[in-house]
């Protein structure tokens, strides 16, 4: 059986896309839903963060004390969260309670208080998170290749935390219900429930509970996607810090859609597996060399948008330089030599195998069947890619490489406190 073949879609009257994967006997259903939005619709993340965070303050009928005790009361949890381009949420609870969580949820988004008290103290924790975030070295140093790879109003390209900051400060509770009043559109809804509940039932009850919903037309301003570009450095001093974050990559200019996607997927994880310590990398410049105690290589911001191949490292400042020409080696020896035969079957299978245990509980289907519906793409994606990476050969893969890790494309960001 597919994990395609799990997953029964109806369309809502509105136009928005319900999905459900039935998994019978736990009387449980996990949910994930979103609505257009986010940063490339606000502007700013720290509006759209503000706001998806506030959500659950208070409505015009229920506290933010109300809304605490009636999910305490149904055992149900409820979160909202902003990514570049959706205002999503994520939530639990016992099938028979379904209704009364699609209510909360349909409540919420229609008529937010953002009570002005709550405002206050919430901009006083963002602005101590903020703080600790121009702290943070792995963040910065992400920020700052981001700046480098990404043109201006690519989703992917982030806000630097100096201006976040910035923005913070002169938010105001005006600014979240204009930009609420703007931003919420039914039409483009993805709600992905998982659990204990047939299509029809889901399909019923997601009717009566959300049709009263917004049905204003969002649309997302356009963006142009990234090239690879030629090389570009950027250091970022964060004083009295142990260690230095270092980050690699290389704008795609692809997507997930592309044909030279599942390659470099599997070319990443060859060089550099995020999962464990089977890539090339951790192997060498970790285990062999003993410079860094993490490394992996990884795509990056693929979702919605063309993403950039990166590889991420942390060095003790005393290794930084020896760690830098570890990297360059290695990944220079990929590109010439190209991967072994038996690396390229050991990692497909690798890959195949965690997609498959990544989604043998509900709630990962829940959160994986949203995620690409969000994203616009077929159930049939689930199985495509693993199968597509399971028949690569390695001169597939090295073609790959060669195209989008190319060393003359490979920007570098570091963060910390250099020797």
């Amino acid at each position: 059986m597919t994990y395609a073949s799990l997953i029964k879609e109806k369309k809502f009257g509105h136009g928005g896309r319900l999905l459900v994967a039935r998994v019978p006997g736990s009387k449980h259903v996990w949910v994930d839903g979103s609505i257009a939005g986010g940063t490339r619709l606000a502007g700013s993340r720290v509006l759209t963060e503000v706001h998806a965070a506030m959500l659950l303050d208070g409505t015009a009928h229920k506290t933010k004390r109300d809304i605490q005790i009636l999910l305490d009361k149904l055992g149900a949890s409820l979160s909202f969260s902003a990514t570049t381009d959706r205002l999503a949420w994520h939530a639990h609870c016992r099938t028979d309670d379904l209704g009364i969580l699609l209510a909360l949820i349909a409540e919420v988004l229609r008529e937010p208080a953002f009570p002005a008290k709550e405002l206050v103290v919430f901009k006083k924790r963002a602005e101590a998170e903020l703080s600790l975030e121009a702290q943070n070295t792995r963040t910065q140093a992400q920020i700052a290749l981001s700046r480098l790879i990404y043109p201006d109003g690519h989703p992917n390209r982030d806000e630097p935390t100096v201006d976040a900051l910035a923005a913070l400060g002169t938010l105001t509770r005006a600014d979240l219900k204009a930009y609420h009043a703007r931003a919420i559109d039914a039409a483009t809804m993805v709600l992905a429930i998982a659990g204990d509940i047939t299509l029809a039932a889901a399909k019923d009850v997601a009717d009566k509970k959300l049709s009263r919903l917004p049905h204003d037309t969002v649309t997302l301003p356009v963006f142009t996607a990234a090239r690879p570009c030629a090389a570009q450095h950027a250091q970022t001093i964060i004083k009295e810090k142990a260690s230095i974050d270092y980050m690699l990559g290389a704008a795609t200019g692809i997507t997930k859609d592309h044909p030279d996607y599942p390659a470099l997927v599997l070319g990443l994880q060859i060089l550099g597996d995020r999962n464990g310590f089977s890539g090339r990398l951790m192997q060498t410049v970790r285990e062999r060399d003993g410079l860094t105690y993490a490394i992996y290589a990884t795509p990056n911001g693929f979702g919605a948008a063309d993403g950039a191949a990166v590889i991420w490292a942390t060095f003790a400042p005393q290794l930084f330089e020896k760690g830098k020409v570890a990297i360059m080696r290695e990944v220079q020896l990929l590109l010439e030599s190209g991967p072994s035969a038996t690396e390229t079957k050991l990692h497909a299978h690798m890959y195949a195998a965690r997609i498959q245990t990544s989604l043998a509980s509900a709630a990962a289907l829940a959160r994986t069947t949203h995620a690409l519906a969000a994203e616009g793409r077929a159930m049939s994606y689930l199985d495509d890619l693993p199968s597509r990476i399971l028949t690569l050969t390695p001169a597939q893969v090295t073609t790959s490489l060669r195209k989008y890790l190319a060393l003359e494309h490979l920007s570098s960001s570091a963060a910390g406190m250099f020797s």
